[in-house]
């Protein structure tokens, strides 16, 4: 608990020096008569819990009062605005429905829901990687998904049973994780189903090719880079968010400050390879991650 304290306060002070950069960089483009680039961040959100409910709702506020709020299918980011927010929710856990969307309703703020299709009802059974497990709350039933709001809520598939994607050598099963879960969805609840979000935010080439092969228009990472920079982009960024963020922390990440981490973990494990029992875990995180950085990667725009 105290390393990821120090951790969370490591990150945010860097974050912090990132955001000075950022604004000075503004200041300079509205300077020399430039329009500032826009810019879009993706937040990914697990659960909401009956306590968490007003902290969620805090966030939102902040959030429509510095971006402005957009959905995770927009074809592309107006000129209206330089500063673009989504929220999305990953397991389709059943509080979303109880706290989270009448907050977001309140404020409309759409959102998109990523739903493990073979998972309805009942509890995650997968491994969790993470500091906000959601092992212990359970998914939405196939009938609350057909009642969820369409001009609120946007579906998109998590697979059919969350898998670790890179791992799967098998074409069929694959296919069956990616395509399967898109039709079964898209049949349950009658409408299109195109936005894809990967397990554990980790995936390959091999991957991001089946994605585009079953259909889908967007596959969303776990890693915080800025999201819809450039047209038909189709591998796009999210950055992890929770009720349970600082004040600051959650302005940063809104900001987009927090892009820079995947660089760092990369370039600490160049500095200080792993040896021993953790290199070949460290090799895996390696090949996943270097094709997740942004459009100098694999061609994922």
């Amino acid at each position: 608990m105290r390393n990821r304290i120090s951790n969370r306060i490591i990150n945010l002070v860097i974050s912090l020096l990132v955001a000075a950069v950022d604004f000075t960089g503004y200041l300079f483009a509205k300077l020399i008569g430039r329009h500032p680039r826009k810019r879009c961040v993706v937040f990914v959100y697990h659960s909401v819990s009956n306590l968490q409910r007003y902290r969620f709702a805090a966030q939102l506020d902040v959030l429509v009062r510095h971006a402005r709020p957009v959905s995770a299918d927009i074809a592309a980011l107006s000129d209206d605005a330089n500063h673009y927010a989504a929220i999305t929710f990953d397991d389709g856990i059943e509080n979303i429905v109880e706290n989270a969307l009448p907050e977001l309703r309140k404020r409309n703020i759409p959102a998109t829901i990523f739903v493990v299709s073979d998972m309805l009802g009942g509890s995650p059974g997968w491994e969790y990687r993470g500091a906000n497990s959601t092992l212990q709350e359970k998914a939405m039933s196939e009938a609350q998904l057909r009642e969820l709001p369409r001009d609120l809520v946007t579906i998109g598939s998590h697979t059919a049973t969350h898998p670790f994607l890179p791992l799967i050598t098998d074409e069929a099963l694959l296919r069956s994780e990616l395509f399967g879960s898109r039709i079964k969805l898209e049949k349950m609840l009658g409408r299109k189903v195109t936005l894809f979000s990967s397990p554990y935010g980790e995936f390959n080439e091999r991957v991001v090719a089946a994605c585009r092969e079953a259909g889908y228009q967007r596959l969303f990472s776990a890693l915080p880079f800025l999201a819809f920079q450039t047209p038909n982009e189709f591998v796009c960024g999210r950055v992890g968010a929770a009720p349970t963020d600082w004040p600051l922390e959650f302005r940063l990440k809104l900001a987009g400050a927090y892009r820079w981490v995947p660089y760092a973990y990369r370039l600490k494990r160049t500095i200080f390879p792993a040896s021993g029992q953790h290199a070949t875990k460290q090799r895996e995180v390696d090949e996943h991650e270097k094709i997740a950085a942004p459009s100098e990667r694999i061609g994922v725009r």
